[in-house]
């Protein structure tokens, strides 16, 4: 996602200094002892469960060149530099004997109501028909707000799922936020006259958890393609097939599945695998805590990842126009404070919407409120 990537505006009620975060355990409702008695902090282990039974069934288109439409980790080359990553992602194409493992980052941060989950997804480049788009690295993401067991919803009632409800999915996509609705009904009262559900999400629970569909755009796409769906713009899944009729479907594979290798020796699974987002062809993607992995590095210029704080470099197409988590601000809403969204989800999620029910700012997890 790059710099320019929004949504409306909205002044907070409550005091903000830009870049400073909110202080104090304030609330949309008051939080029940009831309530607070369940505020117990995550450990790693816990951590990792949660972000396993919500992580989302990615459904990739692909376009001409499908390694540049495969998720995979920043240092998928093993040289942890972003200025040759739009290069070295073809020695990894259809026929190379390298190892190419789809990957998503995950992130937790927990507050006495809520989890807040999110999702990133790594790219080696976006190159979407005209070049005015182009640059080299292509971060995108989502993040998923879940209300956790024992708290109450707006209209009165207590989540009794011990994972949790999930309530809204916001979803960056090129200029503007997507916000989406569970299916099911229910979610937050939109806060003001800018901020509307562009839609709802749809999920499936199997073995592994409960998981969001999710569609993402292929680098192939024309950059003035009319529902913005290029060069890896995530959306909920529609059910509705590739828009370029081929792709792959990911997921996670649940405990002690290794996740794929596009290119293993001798089962073509480019090939064998590619479909119209065919659910019997589903490969596996692992998951990689932000907070142990990129989080630490975030302030190690000595690599060739960073042009600046929460960007990474970049010498093709656009120079450094890609951006991670901690970097990404939105139009409209620049007085939240770049990376808002991760490091306090809780004011970001508050900034937005109303009839949130029970809802505190007072974190008990989160790493990257420093």
């Amino acid at each position: 996602m790059n710099q320019k990537w929004g949504l409306g505006k909205r002044v907070l009620a409550s005091a903000i200094v830009v870049g400073t975060l909110l202080t104090g355990p304030i609330v949309e409702k008051p939080v029940s002892k009831a309530e607070a008695s369940v505020a117990l902090s995550l450990n790693a282990q816990e951590q990792a469960e949660l972000a396993s039974f919500w992580s989302p069934i990615l459904y990739q288109d692909v376009g001409s060149a499908p390694q540049e439409d495969i998720p995979v980790p920043v240092n998928f080359d093993g040289d942890w530099s972003a200025l040759n990553s739009w290069n070295n992602i073809g020695k990894y194409a259809k026929g190379s004997s390298l190892p190419l493992n789809p990957a998503t980052y995950w992130s937790v941060v927990e507050s006495e109501t809520h989890y807040f989950i999110s999702y990133n997804l790594f790219y080696a480049a976006h190159n979407p028909q005209g070049t005015i788009g182009d640059h080299e690295n292509d971060m995108e993401g989502m993040m998923f707000t879940i209300r956790k067991p024992g708290t109450a919803k707006e209209n009165g009632s207590v989540v009794t799922n011990p994972k949790g409800e999930l309530e809204l999915a916001l979803m960056p996509r090129h200029a503007k936020l997507g916000m989406y609705s569970p299916a099911t009904g229910g979610g937050y009262t939109p806060g003001l006259s800018t901020v509307y559900y562009d839609g709802t999400f749809t999920t499936e629970t199997n073995a592994t958890g409960t998981h969001v569909l999710v569609y993402s755009a292929q680098n192939d796409e024309k950059y003035t393609e009319s529902d913005g769906d290029f060069g890896h713009a995530l959306k909920p899944y529609s059910g509705n097939g590739a828009k370029g009729k081929t792709g792959y479907v990911f997921e996670w594979g649940g405990n002690g599945v290794s996740n794929t290798n596009m290119n293993a020796a001798g089962q073509d699974i480019w090939t064998q695998k590619l479909g119209n987002f065919d659910n019997t062809k589903r490969l596996y993607s692992s998951l990689i805590p932000l907070e142990t992995s990129l989080w630490p590095l975030r302030n190690d210029f000595t690599l060739d990842l960073w042009s600046s704080y929460g960007t990474f470099r970049g010498d093709e197409g656009r120079a450094n126009a890609a951006n991670t988590p901690w970097g990404w601000s939105f139009e409209g809403y620049r007085d939240l404070g770049g990376g808002r969204m991760l490091y306090d989800p809780a004011g970001f999620v508050d900034a937005l919407f109303d009839g949130l029910g029970s809802f505190s700012h007072t974190y008990i997890t989160n790493a990257y409120e420093s």
